[in-house]
């Protein structure tokens, strides 16, 4: 099974504050619908409140301990509740996405194969971190910048990481 790790990161390190993001980025946005629509989506607990409904046109495994405090989404259709990693490795998944939160990032990252990230280009301060992408494993295939905009209030950057052999 491929894993990809797909994140929004400010400059030092951050993914959300308050169980929210701290930017708004349409075109990241975009992109991540883009490579996640008809996908398998892997998140935790606080991720899924997070963004508080079930994507569409994805496979939604959500990751929890407490598989009874979603017995109220067994019926729904495109939706699994899984109480760990283990059992995503037991399915037959080609490939999965990983979109969070800090804890589901920190528990793949050794079994990733590849990171999108975006990086926004500022300092914020919250309470979530994405795993240190480290170099020595890690091989940047592309970084595409961009400039902020009156839609996009931050720089930016597309990069695409994947597991050096």
């Amino acid at each position: 099974m491929k894993i990809v790790l797909i994140a929004a990161v400010s400059k030092n390190g951050f993914i959300g504050k308050n169980n929210k993001l701290m930017w708004h980025l349409p075109n990241d946005l975009k992109r991540f619908k883009n490579l996640t629509t008809n996908e398998i989506v892997v998140m935790g607990r606080k991720t899924f409140e997070s963004i508080g409904k079930i994507l569409p046109e994805r496979k939604n495994i959500i990751l929890t301990r407490n598989k009874i405090n979603f017995l109220y989404l067994r019926n729904k259709k495109n939706i699994s509740i899984i109480s760990s990693l283990q059992q995503i490795e037991d399915l037959t998944y080609k490939k999965i996405f990983v979109i969070g939160g800090e804890k589901t990032y920190a528990s793949t990252i050794e079994k990733a194969h590849t990171i999108e990230l975006t990086l926004v280009h500022k300092k914020f301060h919250g309470d979530a971190k994405f795993p240190k992408v480290d170099t020595k494993k890690w091989k940047k295939i592309y970084e595409f910048f961009y400039e902020k905009d009156k839609n996009h209030l931050f720089n930016y950057s597309f990069i695409k990481f994947e597991r050096k052999k």
